[in-house]
């Protein structure tokens, strides 16, 4: 028994222990209860003398070396096995009573579970205002629950206390720095107070922890464009179409990076730094080719710096992509400036010849109108008369009345009068679906394209093509 003392302090090693009642006895318990045995017979071998220990003055004891030897490593064992069993004692008192928190706390978290499973439910049923006690009383008992504290921060920010909240959501983030549930409700109080700069950190946070997900630079580009910063604005949304899957969402995020650019650029444009606001609107036409404002302001910086003809080719290029008559507006009054009537009428013609029926009518009105003006009315007579089909707008109508007027015509003149007057009439008397647009001849209860009841009202104004 002293032996396996001695192997249990000596070797100072779990695997060391000789586990009494079992079969197998670890191999370097062996080799060091071997070594102690050598040992100690070694020491008897060179020792075999007696030592007289002097007790006291008078009473002394002679004892063999080995016995000596012996005798300390004994009690040697014995002080360090009443150290550990002292220790062992200590730890069993700790454990206990860590024990006995753990169960404590355990219950504590079973309540406060039991509580907000309760919250949970009259929140999503609407009874919030019977919800916040609730959340109110999990605080009071478990102040660190993370859930209690990031519903009840959003419920009283959406109550117009977003103080209250930034409180809560701080005191969240510092349990768990990185829970993104957690940040955007953060980011969401800043918003709320106007706290620009610490919204868009935290949306930055986000950004480095999610770096897959579109979610964090929608909330990054609203924020950008609360402070107006375009060039900011443009740079989160190319980093927000680089992570957007859906074909159509992207082609749609594309016209907005284009729209972006343009703003930047018209800012540069609006302090007369034409330099600078060129290449924007260049850049704005690159991300989205109809892109309507970058083409016309563009063409506008090209007239201001006397390029026009520069000017012509960016307004042509913006009217063959986005069909856009404003482009023709600005190119007929370029071309009427500089007296180049008839390359305007040309283009007219050409571009009466390329076009499809939607757009066919308004480019007829535009050269009618270019050639009235220049004086010329059988060019407009007849590219009117061409064009219109057998049911003329009240445009048509009118533009015919004129041009007969000019020509003394007075009987072609009035009849075109007369018909612009009998549609103005009909187009008063038609009824609209306040819901679908749809229009109607009688007024009826409920809309027979959509079934609005009580929807369908009379038109005011007119509306021409």
């Amino acid at each position: 028994m002293c032996a396996g003392f001695a192997l249990y302090f000596c070797s100072g090693s779990k695997s060391a222990i000789i586990h009494y009642g079992e079969s197998k006895v670890p191999f370097k318990s062996i080799v060091v209860f071997l070594f102690f045995t050598l040992l100690l017979v070694y020491f008897a071998f060179l020792n075999p003398n007696e030592v007289d220990i002097h007790l006291t003055q008078v009473h002394s004891l002679r004892l063999p070396m080995i016995a000596l030897f012996f005798g300390c490593v004994l009690l040697g064992i014995l002080f360090a096995g009443f150290l550990n069993w002292t220790l062992s004692i200590k730890t069993s008192f700790a454990n206990i009573k860590e024990v006995r928190r753990y169960r404590h706390q355990e219950k504590i978290n079973q309540r406060a579970a039991k509580f907000f499973e309760r919250a949970e439910n009259l929140t999503v049923g609407g009874s919030v205002s019977k919800a916040v006690p609730i959340y109110e009383k999990i605080l009071k008992r478990s102040p660190n629950h993370l859930g209690a504290l990031n519903r009840l921060g959003n419920i009283l920010r959406e109550d117009g206390n977003p103080q209250r909240a930034l409180e809560l959501h701080l005191r969240a983030v510092e349990i768990v720095p990185d829970n993104l549930e957690v940040l955007y409700s953060l980011a969401d109080d800043y918003a709320a107070m106007a706290m620009n700069v610490a919204e868009m950190e935290t949306l930055e946070k986000i950004l480095k922890l999610d770096q897959n997900s579109p979610r964090p630079l929608y909330r990054l580009r609203a924020t950008h464009l609360k402070t107006g910063d375009w060039a900011l604005v443009g740079d989160v949304q190319k980093k927000l179409i680089s992570r957007i899957e859906d074909t159509e969402e992207k082609e749609k995020e594309k016209k907005l990076l284009g729209q972006y650019i343009c703003n930047n650029g018209m800012r540069y444009f609006s302090n007369d730094n034409l330099e600078a606001a060129a290449p924007e609107f260049k850049r704005a036409i690159r991300e989205d080719a109809q892109c309507l404002s970058a083409y016309i302001v563009l063409g506008d910086i090209y007239v201001k710096t006397e390029n026009k003809k520069a000017a012509l080719k960016t307004w042509k290029s913006g009217y063959e992509n986005t069909r856009s008559p404003v482009c023709l507006v600005r190119m007929e009054k370029l071309q009427l400036e500089s007296n180049q009537a008839e390359e305007m009428i040309r283009f007219y013609e050409e571009a009466i010849r390329a076009s499809q029926n939607s757009y066919r009518e308004t480019l007829c009105l535009l050269l009618g109108a270019l050639c009235l003006e220049q004086d010329n009315t059988e060019e407009a007579i007849r590219t009117i008369e061409d064009n219109s089909g057998s049911e003329k707008s009240l445009l048509h109508s009118l533009l015919l009345a004129e041009a007969y007027r000019k020509q003394r015509n007075e009987k072609h003149s009035q009849e075109a009068l007369q018909l612009a007057s009998n549609q103005v009439r009909n187009a008063i008397l038609k009824f609209e679906c306040d819901q679908c647009g749809g229009t109607l001849a009688e007024w009826a209860v409920n809309c027979p394209s959509c079934g609005a009841f009580g929807g369908v009202t009379c038109r005011s104004g007119i509306r021409v093509r």
